[in-house]
């Protein structure tokens, strides 16, 4: 979810800065109004379309909300964000992506789930507690529990 009131701001300026009006923009102008006002969400689907018809990529309106929340420089908040993504792609992001990807939702959690449980199993093992299972893989009790 994104804040309120910085949304509010970014959109406001763009619409003033591309000369666009809310009823040129594609959704109702009753939950504009709520946007540009700060009362209320955005979805994802919204941010593509006003993003669209605002003439900027979805990213760049994410982007510049980002900013005014945290009060700095639209290119501070690109080095950050460049850093992240360069972390993320030396971590095997991008073959993890693709995997997340084919093998869907459902295949994917069960495939968590087996890992999951693996870990568990190795973690009895080795002799530990079901609390100490929980505690050295991040999962709670009960999870442990189920699969011990």
């Amino acid at each position: 979810m994104l804040p309120h009131q910085p949304l509010a701001a970014v959109l406001r300026t763009l619409r003033a800065m591309k000369g666009v009006t809310q009823s040129e923009l594609p959704a109702d102008r009753k939950h504009l109004y709520k946007l540009e006002a700060g009362l209320s969400d955005i979805t994802l689907g919204m941010i593509q379309e006003l993003a669209e018809s605002l003439g900027v990529e979805p990213v760049t309106l994410v982007m510049l909300v980002r900013a005014t929340e945290m009060g700095c420089s639209s290119q501070a908040l690109l080095v950050l964000v460049a850093d992240q993504l360069q972390d993320f792609e030396r971590k095997g992001g991008p073959a993890e992506l693709t995997r997340q990807l084919d093998l869907g939702a459902v295949q994917a959690r069960e495939v968590a789930r087996a890992e999951r449980s693996s870990a568990i199993q190795a973690c009895k093992e080795r002799g530990l507690t079901q609390r100490e299972t929980a505690h050295e893989l991040g999962l709670s009790k009960s999870t442990v529990a189920r699969a011990w």
